[in-house]
């Protein structure tokens, strides 16, 4: 069973030598666990489930990374709050940990083990001031057993300090060490909404995250705003209800075996579920839209966010969940309320290239009729591939993202445990499909 936010992350799923890993967030009135499980594909079998720790809310989620020996390594997140590591005790083994060792403050991690084995972390940070947000770097080097001191990747601008701010990230490492991120701004607010200030740019580091620059090896001032990255696209305008989903998101960064590296992202400001590739190339970044592939095929439908993997033959796969394109839209853009609920009219497909990104083809995952919320999509976080022979797999889970009580967010008044203890939630089903 899963939480209402219990597969949305990535860096879910780890499959290497002969075995696969998945994590996910379980929830009871007792609370929220995350927790981790191992299929044996030799034996045919899983194994027992295995609760790595308590978070304290469906915001405090698990990611897994695998580092050069097969071990397994987890991160426990946070909301706003102390973050954990932990090390599994033997390689190509979930069944026994050791201990939570504190990392850092934050929330929504990102997770990976580089080419040499050091560990990577960013997470949405926060200072003593609501206004002292942004995303931080941490580091943890093969043989070490402390983690760096955070160092601010961007930050956000004193000036819409004091309403929400997200800033979503993907990032992979090429196989020279290069790190390649794209990040997402989600900053500011107005009378009509949050999100006032709206952008995903591009970054990367040949250093190990010290220093960054632009594509064309510009140097990029920490903490960076959007004017001193990589701008793929942006937005700074009323937005068109109060807690509006964001309009511009990215959809995941992959590095191949060659070093190639490919971004995706949303951009319904530029039209209703425009999806475009972003390949990056000596001196500078191509975009190409690529929306246009599903859309021939299904018309009446548009792309709500996507989620992009590579296999170790280099092949590209995108999953991109398609919705209606219907009056529960707004001015052509997402609404929270198309998130919250449970719908069984989506339609998941696979973007497939095998050429690089210069050819594509559309191949079906899920057809309407079954909720499939939060996919997590297996892609390299180590030294774990996903093999030639199959798409990636996905973890997802059915039923609704809506909160525990049925609001936008927990009741005010009441505590998430005593929403819990009162049977206030919803407990979905979590399937894992492609392996």
């Amino acid at each position: 069973m899963g939480s209402e936010r219990a597969t949305n992350d990535s860096g879910k799923i780890i499959t290497c030598h002969g075995r696969t890993h998945i994590a996910w967030q379980d929830v009871s009135r007792e609370g929220y666990f995350n927790r981790v499980r191992t299929y044996d594909h030799a034996m045919g079998s899983w194994g027992e489930p295995v609760t790595l720790d308590e978070g304290i809310d469906n915001h405090a989620r698990g990611v897994l990374a695998i580092d050069n020996h097969g071990v397994l390594h987890a991160v426990l997140g946070g909301h706003g709050t102390a973050v954990h590591w932990r090390r599994a005790l033997a390689p190509d083994d979930a069944s026994a940990w050791s201990a939570a060792v504190p990392v850092g403050v934050g929330t929504y991690p990102v997770f990976l083990s580089g080419p040499d084995g050091t560990l990577y972390l960013t997470l949405r940070g926060r200072g003593q001031q609501r206004h002292q947000r942004g995303v931080d770097l941490y580091r943890l080097s093969p043989g070490e057993s402390a983690w760096s001191e955070p160092r601010r990747i961007v930050a956000l601008a004193e000036s819409y300090g004091q309403a929400y701010a997200a800033y979503h990230m993907q990032m992979d490492a090429a196989p020279d060490g290069t790190l390649h991120a794209i990040i997402d701004f989600y900053e500011g607010e107005d009378a009509h909404g949050r999100g006032l200030h709206q952008a995903t740019c591009y970054a990367r580091s040949t250093d190990g995250g010290d220093c960054w620059t632009r594509a064309d090896g510009k140097r990029v001032p920490l903490p960076a705003r959007p004017e001193n990255l990589d701008v793929l696209a942006r937005s700074i305008r009323p937005r068109h209800e109060k807690l509006p989903p964001p309009e511009i998101r990215q959809g995941g960064m992959v590095v191949d075996a060659r070093g190639r590296a490919f971004a995706f992202y949303l951009d319904h400001g530029a039209a209703p579920g425009r999806c475009m590739m972003v390949t990056v190339e000596d001196g500078g970044l191509r975009q190409t839209p690529v929306s246009q592939h599903w859309e021939r095929l299904y018309p009446e439908m548009r792309a709500l966010e996507c989620r992009a993997a590579v296999r170790e033959d280099d092949a590209i796969f995108v999953l991109v969940t398609l919705t209606p394109f219907n009056d529960e839209w707004l001015d052509g853009k997402p609404t929270r309320a198309m998130r919250m609920c449970e719908r069984s009219d989506q339609r998941l497909v696979w973007l497939v290239s095998r050429d690089g990104g210069a050819t594509f083809t559309v191949e079906t995952f899920l057809t309407p009729g079954q909720a499939c919320n939060c996919p997590s999509v297996e892609k390299s976080v180590g030294i774990n591939t996903i093999p030639a022979d199959r798409p990636p797999a996905v973890l997802y889970f059915d039923g609704s993202q809506e909160y525990p009580g049925g609001g936008d967010y927990y009741e005010s008044g009441r505590s998430v445990g005593e929403i819990l203890a009162a049977g206030g939630f919803r407990a979905n089903n979590v399937l894992l499909a492609g392996l």
